[in-house]
């Protein structure tokens, strides 16, 4: 997989991420079930910076200065 295609799937793995740990907190927060759900849209909301954060890594790696198309 080339650092481009690597970066894009990152990205949008990211999105994936934060947007479902929100709409899950939403959902918790509508319903009132909060101890059951609620512990599970942490990770998910905090995955995604992290994802960023990685995606971000593969970009500064010498080999990979080729700009993306």
């Amino acid at each position: 997989m080339s650092s481009c295609t690597a970066m894009r799937t990152l990205v949008l793995v990211s999105a994936g991420l934060l947007t479902s740990g929100t709409l899950l907190l939403l959902f918790v927060e509508a319903t009132g079930r909060l101890l059951a759900v609620a512990p599970f849209s942490l990770p998910l909301v905090l995955s995604g910076p992290l994802l960023l954060g990685i995606a971000l890594l593969i970009a500064f790696i010498p080999r990979h200065s080729k700009p993306c198309s």
